[in-house]
């Protein structure tokens, strides 16, 4: 299957990468262009090899708000080497308006058939979970380099309860590749769908067999819970070619599934942005070339990546001091150990250097250090040795030690002895660690009013994509709900009766599902945003860093002559009375609905969209003259 293919009109030419990670530490004034080098080494290649265009497998950029800095350089490089006279010979069949036009509605044809742009390599990318789409609009980085012209992006669904699949049908000559894509979401939940049937793939009705299919894709590969990845059974058996994204381990050559009958190949990252293992193998790129049914893959080398070497090492097994040792003399000892490790993998990366000009001098070093037995050194003070020869001296040693603790049974654990406990970690989300603390055994630390898998996702949306608002904003709207349900009860209540009504309220809300949730949080910070947009517009800020949350409450004013409170004022703050349990709980309510205006607005963008997708069916792709050349697989 790879040794037949030759380059003519019909063979269609496809550079394969992924998680490009643009911005990644772009303050560190070592490593922060690493990313763009890497692109532009990227760009170089497909230029060389006259690809007739790029595929990225998801998170070009590092952060879900890229940097201004990072954004102009983005599309300096873009339109560098994407821009030009050169005819692309490909040609889309497929109804564009569908395929790219959930950005803007202006655009209604890929790229390089827009008569106001010169495109002469054009690149087709999926999202990813760094830089998919949030707020209001679901925008995207990536979708601000589509609507400069710069860059395709497929596979953005607007639904989240049923996913149908619409290919991009490309031809070159005789060849036809249908090429479906399909964003970063959460794993779970695409698990879910995939279990319940609700993921469709469109076909073309016409020649079904002369496509060759691709399908791109951005979730976990790895098992890292129960249902926190996607198994490659799970993906149709129609597919000659899987292009797995989000995995940064280089695993590039094509591995066949004897099992579903397809190939399946993971590009990584060119950008290491953790120091581990899978990232220390080299980085590739892919050059795929299609004629017919056929298939070959040129595997190519990235020559201006920074290098990364990983070692384990334990210091029982290199450190023997003599009987009598004191602790410092113990301590240099292990350093000494240590130093002569880095020392020799230095001397590996000097040797193992590709000679391109514009790769890194100083290399990535992890020591992952097992101390068991000794005490720990001052890693700052030992990395402070390599600062002139090492890319991190700050982080160079990692110490672990031998866990005993129980690992948890829905890990994928090949060797159970070699685990380190520290690294278990590693597989645990930050969403499911909140959650897990919060839904404590013991009653007394349970959260009574707020619910536990509300406050994980909005704390998973602060971390993940900087949403200031969004704890904020859930615990004031669950608040009100609970407020809400105990004024909607008849009779008067007591304490102890207020208490147990807000028992049952919650065991209530902990029977619907997480999508209801993850919908409510989505739709609060989407009403903050227009209330802060709104807000900006009356008030003219002029700072980006200044927000207005609310309108309504006016900022308290300065102290100063005239500011301070009077005596009488003070003497009232003395005189409050004390109010009952229940009474304080139904003031705190009062207080919370009273600064919260406008909260009950509902936003049925989402479902019109997806009632509108719905009931439009596969008729609204066309391709020829029969206005319906798809049919459900």
């Amino acid at each position: 299957m790879f040794e037949t293919v030759q380059d003519d009109e019909n063979t269609m030419s496809i550079l394969v990468a992924s998680d490009v990670h643009l911005g990644y530490i772009e303050k560190n004034g070592e490593r922060g262009k690493d990313s763009f080098v890497a692109l532009e080494e990227i760009f170089t290649i497909a230029k060389e090899r006259n690809v007739d265009f790029i595929l990225l497998g998801g998170d070009l950029f590092h952060e879900n708000k890229p940097s201004r800095k990072t954004l102009h350089t983005a599309m300096e490089l873009f339109q560098k080497y994407c821009l030009g006279d050169r005819p692309c010979n490909v040609k889309v069949v497929s109804d564009q308006a569908v395929n790219f036009g959930h950005t803007s509605s202006s655009i209604t044809c890929v790229n390089y058939e827009n008569p106001n742009v010169n495109i002469s390599l054009p690149v087709f990318s999926i999202h990813g979970n760094h830089d998919d789409p949030s707020g209001a609009g679901e925008l995207s980085a990536i979708d601000l380099l589509s609507v400069t012209g710069l860059l395709n992006h497929f596979g953005k669904q607007t639904k989240l309860d049923v996913i149908s699949l619409s290919p991009v049908l490309l031809q070159k000559g005789t060849t036809k590749l249908a090429l479906y894509g399909l964003g970063s979401m959460r794993d779970e939940r695409l698990h879910r769908l995939f279990l319940n049937h609700l993921v469709t793939m469109l076909r073309p009705k016409e020649s079904l067999d002369d496509w060759f299919n691709i399908f791109v894709l951005h979730q976990n590969r790895s098992k890292h819970g129960a249902t926190n990845y996607i198994p490659e059974q799970f993906l149709d058996d129609f597919f000659d070619l899987i292009i797995w994204g989000h995995e940064h381990e280089c695993l590039i050559n094509p591995q066949w599934n004897p099992i579903k009958g397809f190939f399946v190949m993971q590009p990584g990252s060119p950008v290491a942005t953790s120091l581990c293992e899978g990232e220390s193998k080299q980085k590739k790129v892919a050059v795929v070339k299609i004629r017919g049914r056929e298939m070959k893959t040129d595997i190519i080398p990235l020559k201006t990546v920074r290098q990364l070497y990983v070692e384990n090492i334990t210091l029982a097994d290199g450190v023997h001091p003599p009987m009598g040792s004191s602790p410092e003399a113990i301590e240099a000892l292990s350093q000494a150990y240590c130093e002569e490790t880095v020392e020799r993998l230095l001397l590996r990366a000097q040797s193992e250097k590709s000679g391109h000009p514009r790769q890194p001098r100083k290399p990535l070093i992890r020591l992952r250090v097992d101390y068991s037995g000794f005490d720990i050194f001052n890693a700052y003070r030992f990395g402070a040795k390599f600062a002139d020869r090492v890319s991190n001296p700050e982080n160079i040693v990692h110490f672990l030690k031998k866990s005993v603790k129980k690992i948890r049974d829905d890990l994928d654990v090949k060797d159970m002895d070699d685990l380190i406990g520290a690294e278990v970690v590693e597989n645990v989300k930050m969403e499911d660690l909140v959650q897990e603390y919060l839904n404590s055994k013991d009653e007394k630390e349970q959260m009574k009013v707020l619910s536990a898998r509300g406050v994980s996702q909005a704390v998973s949306e602060f971390v993940t994509k900087q949403e200031k608002d969004a704890i904020k904003e859930l615990c004031c709207h669950q608040i009100k709900k609970t407020k809400n349900y105990l004024q909607g009860q008849t009779f008067n209540l007591d304490q102890n009766e207020i208490k147990e009504q807000i028992k049952i309220y919650q065991t209530e809300r902990l029977k619907e599902s997480s999508t209801k949730e993850s919908q409510e949080l989505k739709e609060i910070l989407e009403r903050t945003k227009a209330k802060r947009s709104h807000a900006d517009s009356t008030y003219d800020i002029s700072s980006e860093e200044e927000e207005i949350s609310d309108p309504v409450v006016q900022p308290k004013p300065k102290r100063g002559r005239g500011a301070r409170k009077t005596r009488g004022s003070r003497g009232g703050a003395r005189g409050k009375t004390k109010t009952s349990p229940a009474a304080s709980l139904s003031n705190y309510f009062s207080s919370s609905r009273n600064s919260r205006p406008g909260e009950s607005q509902k936003m049925n963008t989402t479902s019109n969209l997806g009632k509108r997708s719905q009931d439009k069916g596969v008729s609204y792709i066309s391709s020829d003259d029969d206005g319906n050349p798809f049919a459900k697989l």
